[in-house]
């Protein structure tokens, strides 16, 4: 009889841990992954943005990097600067020369007034820097990837909704993409970004830096 109470026990105790675990794996849930050369987080929550890795399971970048040149296999893509009340949109720009692919980003800042003169190559003008550098001919000046300082935390961070932002402007920067750019039936919808279901709660509000 006690080899059974004892046997209950263990079940239970063992559903608790397991309990606790998926909880615990929930709330701390790896939200963002920051990419080179800025640090920019990328949307782990995303599944067109991140599908699951069929190897192990988990939300991993359509892209391992974010440069002038990055070609993005969808668009628009979502990134972020935790120090800033918005996202940046990111879309594909083939000039008709034939040249090489450059990625632009929706800047929302100056989009409130005119969507489509918001379009400017990637990445913006902070995230590069100057370095001066000296040598036998002379000193020569170029510019290089000023990463951010991603704050504590950064990985499971929200601070806002991303479904409100997605929703407001998806539908304005889209159409406004295809006036310059020419029509791409395949551009991703506001819901298409989102999950199916995820409950977005604000638990940290990064100091702007």
């Amino acid at each position: 009889m006690k080899a059974k109470s004892y046997g209950n026990m263990l079940i239970v105790i063992i559903c608790i841990l397991v309990i606790f675990s998926l909880h615990s794996n929930n709330s701390c849930a790896q939200l963002w992954k920051p990419l080179p050369p800025y640090n920019i987080l990328w949307p782990l929550w995303s599944p067109v943005l991140s599908p699951k890795d069929p190897l192990t399971g988990l939300p991993t970048p359509l892209v391992s990097s974010l440069t002038d040149k990055t070609y993005l296999p969808v668009q628009p893509a979502l990134v972020w600067d935790p120090s800033l009340p918005y996202f940046y949109l990111l879309y594909n720009y083939v000039p008709l020369d034939g040249t090489a692919n450059q990625l632009l980003y929706f800047d929302p800042t100056e989009g409130a007034f005119s969507p489509v003169y918001s379009f400017k190559v990637w990445p913006p003008a902070y995230l590069l820097k100057p370095v001066t550098t000296t040598t036998y001919t002379g000193t020569v000046t170029s510019i290089v990837p000023a990463p951010l300082t991603l704050p504590t935390g950064y990985a499971s961070l929200i601070s806002f909704d991303p479904a409100l932002w997605l929703n407001f402007w998806v539908p304005l920067v889209n159409p406004a993409y295809e006036n310059l750019y020419g029509i791409y039936p395949s551009l991703l919808t506001a819901s298409s970004i989102l999950p199916a279901s995820f409950v977005f709660s604000g638990s940290y509000t990064p100091a702007v830096i």
